[in-house]
């Protein structure tokens, strides 16, 4: 159905295919791709972008056997790893949609041993280690009592061993190198007690950019898949676009005197006559009321001020004097004319990252693909 709310999230699908293309172009024909499409795609429509690349990725990623199982009823084909650990029912849900669960733990293996028999399938998964993320993974001493735990299993079989770089994204690689020689050393054991993955797996989208050496089998590519670096530090070898643009329409226009305020808690006051424009965005879209007071929009291809706090529903824009009517776009996040607000811009005046910006755009948000 064709959205009737003027307030959309535009997603170049092509975007998001070229950049892929960017990506392999520099981890070779040779290094399989897992892309990563947890959080709907990190805002920008899991099904619609996995469909989109499923020919040019070996595997996918999601966050939760629920995201997975939602890609199979929609057709989804390949391989999905679910990365993070299977909670109660959670892991019939993996087997039951044939997905690839990370474990960490013996008696992970053994309960998804039982579920597989009793389902008459095979279940691959992929085993998470501990290198210094200290989010989940299996520490050293208990890779031994795994190893033999998977050999034991007729049914599950061990296809990717991974960890999680905590500080890849920064320019000093130092504890990235330090978490890549303990992940060599995880491997090492694991081969010491007969076990060989099919794939190791650890390059982020920031390691794939600066780290060539933690590549392996495969990388596991997320930010950059939908056009930004993951930050500011990070090289930018490849060259990305943007795949989303935040656009709305002005619903209304006027004029307001010096002294009078605008929104909750007068936080702006007219220091002379101006227009104001209200536009049908806000914080239950995505759009933060932390961004109140510190950022812009584009209309007419102009940067005008978003003023007063952000509501709900609306925000207020200071267009001045300028000739904006109801029904005139209003940018977001994209580029108008010459100028160009991306996630970036919103990121750095919130203190957090464009991940945040790009996931936090609410499902109330029609989302509407193009691919130019």
């Amino acid at each position: 159905m064709t959205p009737t709310r003027p307030t959309i999230a535009e997603i170049n699908l092509g975007a998001i295919t070229q950049n892929l293309k960017g990506i392999r172009e520099v981890v070779g024909r040779s290094t399989g791709i897992m892309a990563i499409v947890k959080a709907n795609a990190y805002g920008h429509g899991s099904v619609e972008v996995s469909r989109t690349i499923e020919r040019s990725v070996e595997q996918f990623g999601v966050a939760f056997a629920e995201e997975g199982a939602r890609l199979r009823e929609e057709g989804v084909e390949k391989p999905i790893t679910v990365l993070t650990l299977a909670v109660g029912r959670q892991a019939r849900l993996i087997v039951d949609y044939d997905l690839e669960p990370t474990v960490c733990m013996a008696n992970e293996i053994t309960t998804f041993e039982r579920l597989a028999r009793r389902s008459r399938k095979s279940i691959a998964v992929h085993l998470k280690v501990e290198t210094g993320m200290n989010r989940i993974g299996a520490q050293r001493p208990k890779l031994r009592e795994i190893a033999r735990a998977l050999a034991s299993c007729r049914k599950v079989n061990l296809k990717g061993v991974f960890t999680h770089f905590a500080t890849a994204d920064e320019q000093n690689k130092e504890f990235s190198r330090w978490q890549l020689q303990k992940f060599h050393d995880a491997l090492e054991a694991l081969r010491r007690e007969g076990l060989e993955p099919e794939f190791a797996h650890c390059a982020n989208s920031a390691a794939i950019l600066d780290l060539p050496e933690s590549r392996f089998q495969m990388v596991r590519p997320g930010i950059s898949l939908y056009g930004y670096y993951p930050s500011h530090q990070t090289s930018q070898r490849v060259p990305l676009k943007p795949a989303m643009r935040l656009v709305s329409r002005v619903a209304f226009v006027k004029w307001i005197e010096a002294g009078e305020s605008v929104s909750y808690g007068r936080r702006f006051i007219a220091k002379k006559r101006t227009k104001i424009a209200t536009v049908p965005i806000g914080y239950a879209d995505g759009y933060s009321r932390l961004l109140t007071g510190k950022t812009s929009v584009l209309i007419h291809g102009v940067k005008h001020p978003v003023v007063g706090s952000i509501c709900m529903d609306q925000l207020m824009v200071d267009v001045g004097v300028d000739d904006v009517e109801p029904g005139d776009e209003v940018v977001l996040i994209g580029k108008q004319g010459v100028h160009t607000i991306d996630a970036w811009h919103l990121a750095d005046r919130m203190g957090t990252i464009p991940y945040e910006i790009c996931c936090g755009i609410s499902s109330r948000v029609p989302r509407v693909y193009t691919r130019s």
